[in-house]
């Protein structure tokens, strides 16, 4: 696996395996209903680690900080099973999202962070296929009229504030903290959550599309009920229903076409 950071922080992975699907999960939440994670590590089970590469779009949990001194017993039990997909030769992106907190400012891998991740992007995420380019967002900062919350972000993403969250907080404190956080997070943008502002979507994708020249571009965040598609004769740009009580993933082929799927435990990888 190639890589590449640039100073911005963009990051590269020309993973140059042929017909090796990328299984999308957006906006999983993890944590708030009875068995939810154990429903998510039997969907682990029915993905072979060697045919496909898994990819989030950030918010793995409803809240959870990085690093492993703050991880609850449910935080455990999932970074256990995806560190078990890993060995298996299975390779897994995440692209925070605004509820993953405490993570790195930069790319890093899973050498520099004890994490079960082989990429971790804190802005966006380059995959290079045999289809061409995609580029995956959380999609926390589509919209920009939402200042609001776009100052709550550039706040818990600070340096100094991570430092003193790290090094003088004790550990318990912290946990009750992002708790309180995530109760300021839902009322930080409460209005702008009732319609998916195309417009600014629409503004989002010409600026991903100078930036990167992608062919396809990722992002979850907005939690709509179906897939939104949003295309023109250079790129495809997916917004991608939350995991939810339905349990949706996208499936991306090499030669980037896709589908929406829904996971059912009686069926392995049920394409809908």
């Amino acid at each position: 696996m190639n890589l590449s950071a640039s100073p911005d922080y963009s990051l590269t992975s020309d993973c140059g395996m042929k017909n090796r699907n990328i299984i999308v999960v957006a906006d999983p939440h993890l944590g708030t209903k009875p068995g939810d994670i154990q429903h998510f590590i039997d969907f682990l089970t029915t993905l072979h680690p060697v045919q496909a590469r898994l990819l989030f779009l950030g918010d793995l949990f409803h809240i959870w900080a990085a690093p492993v001194k703050y991880h609850t017993d449910k935080v455990q039990s999932l970074m256990k099973a995806l560190f078990g997909f890993r060995e298996k030769g299975g390779e897994i992106y995440l692209v925070t999202g605004n509820r993953d907190v405490l993570f790195p400012g930069k790319p890093v891998g899973s050498d520099e962070i004890n994490l079960p991740f082989d990429l971790i992007a804190p802005d966006f995420l380059e995959l290079t296929t045999g289809g061409g380019k995609l580029v995956a967002y959380h999609g926390d900062t589509v919209n920009s009229k939402d200042k609001r919350y776009l100052r709550w972000r550039k706040l818990i993403r600070n340096p100094l504030f991570q430092w003193i969250f790290l090094h003088l907080i004790p550990a318990r404190r912290v946990k009750k903290i992002m708790f309180t956080l995530e109760r300021k997070l839902q009322q930080t943008n409460q209005a702008f959550r009732k319609a998916f502002p195309e417009d600014e979507w629409l503004n989002f994708l010409e600026s991903a599309e100078q930036r990167h020249h992608p062919r396809l571009v990722l992002a979850g965040h907005f939690h709509p009920q179906d897939l939104i598609v949003q295309k023109n004769e250079r790129l495809t740009g997916l917004v991608i229903p939350d995991w939810g009580p339905e349990k949706h993933y996208l499936v991306i082929k090499d030669d980037l076409s896709y589908q929406l799927a829904r996971f059912e435990e009686t069926n392995d990888l049920r394409l809908k």
